[in-house]
């Protein structure tokens, strides 16, 4: 009887135990998943200011190569601060990852100038950057082509620093020429290597995005340039995923393009909002019919 009395005893203390063994255990699942969620957003933040500090930099790159030394100082000075939070938060300094830009190639003299705009969750950070197009605009450079790239980059924290700290003593000293080739230098430094888009969807649905970014920054002609990469696009996707109807469909986009490049020679801002509409729509149409 009292083996009976024993065995029933702890059978009872088992079934009480177990809701606080499976407590113990959601609590632990819940603390490990809380710890992942956290060590991800600090990853995810640690990419977007390192991208930042990246586009800055080649910003004030460009800002020299067009003569706006003041703008070229004041992109140095937002890729020294990030680069300062980023060697507090980071102790390896070196920080590895690939990024997509907008890209702009410009022709001068037949020089070729590339510069790189950063595109974070399908946003082009070019508001801030707005006296470098506004200076384009009275220079003689002649835009080629617009579109997005992905960079893979190794940034070495400290030489990005050291890169940031002498071309503002350059510049201190006006030699602008030899601060455009330190920011250059630390720029192309860091690229590993550069990649378009191969899958013909995925690029026609991110520069859509780009399109839509640059039109809503009221920059027309490098709109009409990432229309262009788009219809060239267009003709790259096989007629042998298409029916007649897609087909169809994508004759018609390409027609759009070509009426949209002609309607943004004319600048009008009152058809921003047409066009986004416009825009959305294709990106949903092309995820329909490729999934």
């Amino acid at each position: 009887m009292s083996r009976n009395i024993l065995m029933s005893g702890l059978m009872l203390t088992a079934i009480l135990l177990q809701p606080n063994l499976n407590f113990a255990s959601d609590s632990s699942n819940g603390a490990a998943l809380k710890e992942n969620t956290l060590i991800e957003q600090k990853r995810e933040d640690t990419q977007s200011r390192a991208h930042k500090m990246m586009a800055h930099t080649n910003l004030a790159k460009f800002a020299l190569r067009i003569r706006l030394p003041r703008q070229a100082m004041h992109h140095i000075e937002k890729a020294r601060f990030l680069n300062a939070q980023l060697e507090a938060d980071y102790p390896s300094h070196t920080i590895n990852s690939k990024f997509t830009y907008g890209k702009v190639t410009y022709v001068r003299n037949q020089e070729v100038i590339n510069h790189y705009v950063p595109v974070i969750d399908d946003v082009l950070l070019i508001s801030d950057y707005e006296p470098i197009f506004n200076q384009l605009k009275r220079l003689p450079f002649k835009e080629t082509s617009a579109g997005v790239v992905h960079v893979s980059l190794s940034m070495d924290l400290d030489k990005i620093k050291s890169a940031l700290d002498a071309a503002v003593a350059d510049i201190d000293k006006k030699e602008y020429n030899i601060a455009e080739e330190v920011l250059a230098a630390a720029f192309d430094g860091s690229v590993i290597n550069e990649t378009t888009i191969d899958e013909p969807v995925a690029a026609i649905s991110e520069n859509l995005a780009l399109a839509k970014a640059f039109l809503n920054n009221k920059q027309y002609d490098k709109t009409r340039s990432t229309f262009r990469n788009i219809q060239a696009r267009l003709g790259s996707i096989s007629d042998t995923k298409l029916s007649e109807v897609e087909k169809g469909g994508i004759n018609r986009l390409s027609q759009d393009f070509n009426q949209l490049q002609a309607e943004l020679r004319g600048k009008d801002p009152t058809m921003t909002q047409s066009i986004n509409d416009r825009i959305d729509e294709w990106r949903k149409t092309l995820r329909d019919w490729f999934g």
